[in-house]
């Protein structure tokens, strides 16, 4: 075995550090960001006021004075009429909105991927009709649904309900 002096193991060790260390500061600084320069930046514009930027105190600002024409009101019969027409969309759109879940569930279903409940009746029993006779009647129901509310449009334009007031 040689035998090494103590003073170049130290100093061995003192080196590798060294180069360690300024590796480190080498890497520092080269993931800090470059200052941009001034030269690169632009200033901002400076605001101008005028009379018009600046409000009286008593009075709210002007574009709070701008008045929208109102809307043409409709007939007393016709607004209840339209909202009678609303709350009877809004019931068939819940319908047609869960009557699509369901054949969602039933199709996936069918493809193989459940969650365990597509199987199922509201009541927790089983539902032994097959899967394409049930996907059949829903569908048929989605139809009458989408048929009535058509309807409930149909009725409301001869009626010369707008239709944003069905909404």
């Amino acid at each position: 075995m040689i035998a090494v002096p103590r003073f170049q193991v130290s100093f061995a060790r003192f080196l590798f550090c060294a180069v360690v260390l300024l590796a480190i500061a080498g890497m520092a600084l080269a993931q800090q960001p470059a200052n941009p320069s001034p030269e690169t930046s632009v200033p901002k514009p400076k605001k101008v006021w005028t009379e018009d930027n600046i409000q009286p105190s008593g009075g709210p600002p002007a574009a709070a004075k701008r008045v929208s024409p109102p809307l043409p009101a409709a007939k007393d019969g016709n607004a209840q009429l339209a909202k009678d027409l609303r709350g009877k969309l809004e019931k068939l759109n819940v319908q047609l909105k869960d009557a699509d879940k369901q054949i969602d569930d039933l199709k996936r279903f069918q493809a193989g991927e459940t969650n365990g409940d597509s199987g199922r009746k509201v009541n927790k029993g089983l539902n032994r009709m097959p899967i394409v006779q049930q996907l059949e009647k829903l569908q048929a129901k989605r139809e009458q649904l989408q048929t009535q509310i058509s309807a409930i449009y149909d009725e409301a334009r001869q009626k010369g309900i707008p239709p944003g007031q069905l909404r």
